[in-house]
């Protein structure tokens, strides 16, 4: 007689079973997918230990799982009592958006931060069974449910899988997934590194007046991808001490990369932070984008920048391109997307392949200030190339068709190893050549910076870098390749 449906034909919607369910799948979705999220990730916001985090996501996942559990439920003899309002809150999953906090307050996408959505998931899941299981009305598990809270249970276990997979790629394929120097270099630096043996580092004609003893305190050095052969020739003239690199580390040169010791490399957008972050005393490159100077002064490190040598903002084609030189404007044009088509412009009947690079690389941020008020336009993905090599084999040889640009340094397409099958442009009528480099009539003249910290404590920045502005630092410019500074 206990089990026999009561008579709800009377009863207010709420009252009836329908409205009952739909009440239970409400306090699901309210407590487990909305407070819960919301309370877990302003609080998590100022955890900065996973071991703490994780554990805290889970405990809280259970108590607003038992909580949205709480109430009326369905009539003993409805078994979706509670597995319906768990696929229900399962369904509703993409609006989890307040998790969105804790990455934001905790970190980059890469850390161990972005399973606390999926560890509370587990917490909600377990808390909510646990809740309507130690009711006296209790549902019989059927197979059914046990295949739905299996399935619900992998669902997260799956992503927190996937997440580890995807680090430990990372973590053998790191800085920006290129083929060298652990991942940071799409050209090879071994060369120019004088603890390499056979190394073709430039070098002075005599003993350096300014020198370094010892393995301690030496100036930690890191930079763009074609400033390596500079503080590499730097760091050989002034660093006799400098510890050598053994024979596994030159096996290993280009998948464990140098993130040890005083010549580093990580390429400009790790150099830069941790420039900033003061892993490193001296950052080579270009001038840093806005966002790097904001980021910078967000962090109060107020910056110095001491140009050492003068380089040429170049543009390139394919060799087989007609084009031979274009106006500034004409560039603007292409780059906006108002020209696409080389015809437009002198060349052949071929649309345009204008590639670009990544947001705070060095030639990104030197080409939005040649754009000036025009604005890029939004490249396609197959346009879009993370390294300075990468971009250049693309011109060159992108589908066998002479119809690609791009930019870049003029160092990198001629010291750096040189790079067959393109050709420079002159814009507005004026070759990048050394001569013009250093007379200023090429249009596009930019500086290469030593950007170390104001703040920084070690007494060998100002002398070193007062060093690089003189005489035998600016042998080594010009021999590496640059022009001197002014």
């Amino acid at each position: 007689m206990g089990n026999t449906p009561k008579n709800t034909s009377g009863l207010p919607w709420y009252g009836k079973p329908g409205g009952i369910l739909f009440i239970q799948w409400l306090r699901t979705v309210l407590a487990g997918f909305i407070l819960g999220p919301v309370a877990v990730a302003v609080v998590l916001a100022a955890v900065p230990f996973i071991f703490v985090a994780m554990p805290l996501a889970f405990l809280a996942g259970c108590g607003f799982g038992a909580l949205s559990a709480t109430g009326r439920a369905m009539p003993p003899g409805a078994a979706g009592r509670y597995v319906l309002p768990l696929c229900f809150a399962w369904v509703m999953l993409p609006a989890f958006f307040p998790f969105i906090f804790i990455g934001a307050f905790n970190g980059a996408s890469l850390t161990a931060f972005r399973f606390l959505p999926a560890v509370y998931m587990l917490g909600l899941l377990a808390g909510f069974v646990a809740r309507e299981r130690r009711r006296p009305d209790k549902v019989r598990f059927t197979v059914a449910g046990w295949v739905v809270f299996i399935v619900l249970a992998i669902l997260p276990l799956v992503f927190i899988g996937r997440g580890v997979w995807q680090d430990a790629v990372h973590a053998a394929k790191r800085g920006h997934g290129f083929e060298r120097v652990g991942g940071f270099s799409s050209t090879d630096l071994k060369p120019y590194d004088p603890r390499v043996p056979g190394a073709v580092t430039a070098r002075l004609e005599g003993a350096s007046s300014f020198v370094i003893r010892g393995a301690d305190n030496l100036p930690v050095l890191d930079g763009a991808e074609a400033a390596f052969p500079v503080y590499a020739a730097f760091a050989a003239a002034c660093y006799p001490d400098m510890p050598p690199l053994s024979d596994e580390g030159v096996r290993s040169y280009d998948y464990r990369g140098l993130e040890e010791g005083p010549l580093r490399f990580t390429n400009t957008i790790h150099g830069f932070r941790r420039l900033v972050y003061s892993d490193v005393d001296i950052f080579f490159g270009a001038r840093p984008s806005e966002s790097h100077m904001r980021w910078a002064a967000a962090n109060k490190k107020e910056l110095v920048l001491t140009p050492i040598g003068r380089e040429a903002f170049v543009f390139f084609v394919n060799e087989a391109n007609p084009v031979s030189g274009l106006s500034s404007q004409q560039i603007r044009n292409i780059y906006s997307g108002k020209v696409r088509q080389w015809k437009e412009v002198g060349g052949a009947d071929a649309d345009i392949m204008a590639f670009q690079r990544p947001n705070d690389s060095g030639s990104q941020t030197v080409m939005l200030r040649f754009m000036g008020d025009t604005e890029l336009e939004p490249p396609l993905a197959d346009r879009y190339v993370g390294g300075m090599g990468g971009v250049v084999e693309r011109a060159s040889e992108y589908r066998n068709a002479p119809s690609a640009i791009g930019y870049s340094f003029r160092f990198f397409l001629t010291g750096l190893g040189g790079r067959p099958r393109i050709k420079m442009l002159a814009v507005d009528g004026v070759s990048p050549t050394p001569e013009t480099i250093r007379s200023g009539a090429y249009p596009y003249v930019v500086n290469l910076y030593a950007i170390s910290a104001k703040s920084n404590p070690n007494p060998h920045i100002g002398p070193f870098l007062e060093w690089m502005r003189g005489g035998q630092g600016q042998e080594l410019v010009e021999k590496v390749g640059y022009v001197r500074a002014e």
